[in-house]
């Protein structure tokens, strides 16, 4: 049976191309535009960083993907109860709130620290709260389950909060212990002595990542990932976890899933990093090697990028050459013509 290897690249399709060379798209990422062309595109529904590992890791679990779980203790018998917390700006507006990214930068840890350990103190009754990562954080409930409707970080930030919100008055406790904790953080002197020097306030928690693994789970695809919390996670179903540079090596016998969030960081937190050196070596270093696999017949490629379709190109796709060329201009802003 040829290998599957799953490619997971959120935010490709929602890359601002008027920042990019028109020649740069056309002819400097042959092997994205090549999969772009002969791959047949499948309708998808899953378009969160949850939702799209999910499906390619063959979860039928309603809930969300339960990262927190793969940073459980010991002591945590409960996972059901564990949520990824981190710090966040909720900034009002007259109908909305909007989800902005505090920057792990040294002031803004200090900062957040302090309002961790208070809120660890005075909330010890509901929750603990502990440290996993800079910026990064797993709380405990005590005494009711945590909500599962909540998706990754990086899949929320610059949008609003209000459904997230609403969801959250199905679960009393959870939505009761929420508001009581944003009161205090945006209370707190830190946030006065930050909106005095021109920063934004500290005030609120995202937490996502609930859940319990699935019973029965015996997959291990080969996994490639440079994100330290989905390395984990993989870590938690027995699956050694390599970094994207290793994607050449691979061995083209087994399924594997590629898992490359640069992009989506890009867009949403302001990845330090040019776009169009992203893609290049996107295309160049990861790319390349699974479409020269691809081409002899070895390997099964699916992109999933959190897109309206999904991406399959099969070893015999080469043979379709009438297809006209493609790139992510025939894409992005375009109703695709199939």
């Amino acid at each position: 049976m040829t290998a599957r290897v799953q490619i997971v690249l959120p935010g490709l399709f929602d890359l601002p191309l008027e920042e990019l060379e028109a020649d740069l798209l056309v002819n400097e990422l042959p092997h994205l535009n090549r999969l772009l062309r002969f791959a047949t595109p499948r309708s998808n529904r899953s378009y969160s960083i949850d939702e799209i590992l999910k499906t390619a890791l063959g979860f039928d679990d309603p809930a969300g993907l339960p990262l927190a779980q793969a940073f459980a203790r010991v002591e945590d018998h409960e996972p059901g109860h564990l949520l990824l917390s981190q710090a966040i700006h909720l900034q009002a507006g007259l109908h909305s709130a909007v989800i902005v990214p505090v920057q792990n930068n040294q002031k803004n840890l200090h900062d957040i620290d302090i309002i961790i350990k208070e809120l660890n103190n005075i909330f010890k009754v509901d929750c603990n709260i502990s440290a996993v990562a800079d910026g990064l954080f797993l709380l405990h409930l005590k005494e009711f389950t945590a909500p599962t409707h909540y998706p990754h970080i990086l899949s929320v930030l610059g949008k609003t909060a209000n459904p997230y919100i609403e969801q959250s008055r199905q679960n009393l406790p959870w939505y009761q212990l929420l508001n009581e904790i944003q009161m205090f953080m945006h209370q707190h002197e830190v946030n006065a002595e930050r909106t005095s020097r021109g920063l934004l306030p500290i005030n609120r928690l995202w937490c996502w990542g609930a859940g319990t693994l699935p019973r029965g789970f015996n997959a291990k695809p080969a996994w490639y990932c440079d994100d330290p919390v989905l390395n984990q996670f993989a870590r938690s179903l027995g699956i050694d976890a390599e970094s994207c540079a290793n994607i050449d090596r691979a061995d083209n016998s087994g399924d594997a899933i590629l898992i490359d969030l640069r992009l989506i960081e890009f867009l949403k937190t302001g990845l330090a990093a040019e776009l169009d050196q992203l893609l290049l070596d996107i295309d160049r270093k990861q790319l390349k090697p699974l479409l020269e696999d691809a081409a002899k017949g070895r390997r099964l490629l699916i992109l999933r990028a959190g897109y309206e379709f999904d991406f399959e190109l099969k070893p015999t796709a080469r043979m379709k050459f009438w297809r006209p060329q493609k790139n992510l201009s025939n894409w992005i802003g375009h109703s695709p013509d199939l």
